[in-house]
């Protein structure tokens, strides 16, 4: 141990060599945030929760780490050995500063190549994130501080050559504690985030109080999004209607859009997702919803929830939160929902496709390359065709469930009718994407389930030519991912020409359910990444193919 030298201080703060360590160590902190972005990014993703974040970062596929590692090495070896080169010529000083400059160097390097990896969901830049940027930059120029400050120390005690001219080496290993000390930061700051989060949650709830507005609330393991979508395009050719954008469906999601809320809407659709016990029960409490949509159960996020039980009692709360005179809008073509359906005391309405004594429901289901013909059977009124370019029958399963819901509020036929016909496809949910090829390319890439592969195998079938389907296969499944992605396998091998396995997170069961299914294995194809499996669907690719991209996984898996 070094004894203590208040002599060192001194003449430290004396001096102006203390400004040439803050500034050294400020600059440090901005350059190691930057190349901590994708560790930011999966931070956010996790929900700023650390048992997500820290199993994505010891999966030991992911590569992160190790490439700190390696830049920490570089910028260690080439520091030590230009400092010695210089050290003779210009000084133990000048030489630190030189090899300082090579480890900048090497980290700038870093960030230019990460940077040049396109993330698949782009970084929110949210107050919350700004706000962790600030703390955790300033923690990591204190960090270097704090370091700089006592390898100089000792150098100062010791007299020792070696160690003066290695004085600022310790900031080389740095970069392997960005992921750690990120997370330092953002417990630093989660005192403040609980503090932000009620206020806005108690902003939004007087807002939502305030308005006199019809309130729907939408959950379910999948379709959230799309029957949202469907209604708000359909009720909006009568009414002023506020939804919550894409997949806004948190309590944070449902305040920032109530800011938008005021006396002209006369209705508020609030999406509600859900990874715990508790959840949709916290949003219902904050909408205070007189219509409530379930779409539809199944294992998704039960890597989360643990069992299917826990699943139904989540999406259940909604209807044990609805307004006391509010009505209950159940799916006839999933069964959860049908016991869902059951076990409501309140007022309730079944639709969809499987059934003729629904309050809604479709026959004549014509599915086209284009989109989708049937007849529209609402009880009451006379049946009438429809079209829309939406593809597959779940399609038309969610336009009865949304339509369940306009006709109760008061939408005519003729305006249903017309609605149906204006709904657009909902982004990366079995959209056909335009491209300049007598190519069909299919984009169900959104937050894949079981449930959706099926409905896209059945939509595929419609489709002429070689079929070949990009896949990672499914994720969040808890116990069941294993079985579920073999019967994915199953499924393809039913209708695929070719697949292309991205990524090694499923890969074997994949490979195992199609080969099982009688798949020929010259048919599957592996690429360790989407750019990779472009690139062999680039290769293969001929005039008259189909393609179905299915699924991607998200940035927090590798």
């Amino acid at each position: 141990m070094f004894p203590l030298d208040a002599t060192y201080f001194s003449q430290l703060f004396a001096s102006s060599q203390w400004v040439i360590y803050l500034v050294i160590s400020l600059a440090n902190g901005v350059l190691l945030y930057f190349s901590s972005l994708k560790f930011l990014l999966v931070l956010q993703l996790s929900g700023y929760r650390g048992r997500r974040y820290f199993r994505w970062l010891s999966n030991r596929d992911t590569p992160y780490l190790s490439r700190l590692m390696l830049l920490c090495l570089l910028g260690f070896l080439f520091f030590a050995v230009l400092t010695m080169c210089f050290s003779q010529v210009v000084g133990y000083t000048v030489a630190s500063y030189i090899g300082l400059f090579s480890y900048v160097l090497f980290t700038v390097a870093y960030i230019n190549t990460e940077s040049s990896v396109n993330a698949k969901v782009p970084l929110k830049k949210t107050r919350r994130l700004v706000r962790l940027a600030i703390t955790y930059i300033l923690f990591l120029s204190a960090l270097t501080f704090g370091l700089i400050t006592l390898f100089n120390y000792i150098a100062f005690v010791s007299k020792n050559q070696v160690v003066s001219l290695l004085r600022y080496s310790l900031i080389c290993a740095m970069p392997i504690l960005t992921p750690y000390v990120l997370y330092v930061a953002s417990l630093i700051n989660r005192p403040f985030e609980a503090i932000v989060y009620r206020y806005y949650i108690r902003k939004a709830k007087q807002k939502i109080d305030s308005v006199n507005v019809l309130k729907i609330g939408v959950t379910g393991s999948y379709g959230k999004t799309t029957v949202k979508e469907i209604l708000k395009t359909l009720l909006s050719q009568k009414y002023r209607v506020l939804a919550t954008p894409e997949s806004y469906n948190t309590p944070l999601g449902i305040a920032l859009t109530a800011k938008n809320l005021d006396e002209t809407h006369d209705i508020f659709i609030a999406e509600m997702g859900a990874r715990s016990v508790g959840d949709i029960k916290e949003l219902a409490k904050l909408v205070k919803p007189k219509y409530g949509i379930l779409t539809g159960i199944n294992s998704q996020h039960l890597e989360t929830f643990k069992t299917k039980e826990n699943v139904k009692k989540t999406k259940f709360e909604l209807f044990e939160n609805l307004a006391q005179d509010g009505v209950g809008f159940f799916s006839a073509d999933d069964k959860d929902c049908v016991e869902l359906y059951e076990k409501h005391s309140g007022e309730k309405i079944l639709a969809g496709v499987n059934g003729f004594d629904l309050g809604v429901f479709a026959t004549d289901i014509e599915i086209t390359n284009k989109g989708t013909n049937f007849v529209l059977h609402i009880r009451g009124e006379e049946p009438f065709p429809c079209s829309t370019v939406l593809l597959g029958k779940h399609s038309i399963s969610n336009i009865c469930l949304a339509v369940s819901v306009a006709h109760r509020i008061g939408l005519s036929t003729e305006e249903i009718a017309q609605g149906i016909n204006r709904i657009k496809s909902v982004g990366h949910r079995l959209e056909l994407m335009p491209n300049n090829k007598n190519i069909v390319i299919i984009d169900d890439s959104y937050n894949s389930n079981f449930n959706g592969v099926v409905a896209s195998m059945e939509v595929l079938k419609v489709f002429e030519g070689r079929k070949i389907v990009l896949t990672p296969g499914l994720v969040e499944l808890g116990k069941e991912e294993n079985i579920a992605n073999f019967e994915m396998g199953k499924l393809l091998a039913t209708v695929a020409d070719k697949v292309i396995i991205i990524g090694k997170h499923n890969a074997v069961m994949l490979i195992n359910g199609l080969v099982e299914a009688g798949f020929d294995r010259s048919n599957i194809k592996f690429a360790k990444n989407l750019k990779k499996g472009n690139e062999t669907l680039n290769e293969m690719l001929e005039e008259g193919d189909v393609v179905l991209f299915e699924n991607d996984l998200p940035d927090n898996y590798n």
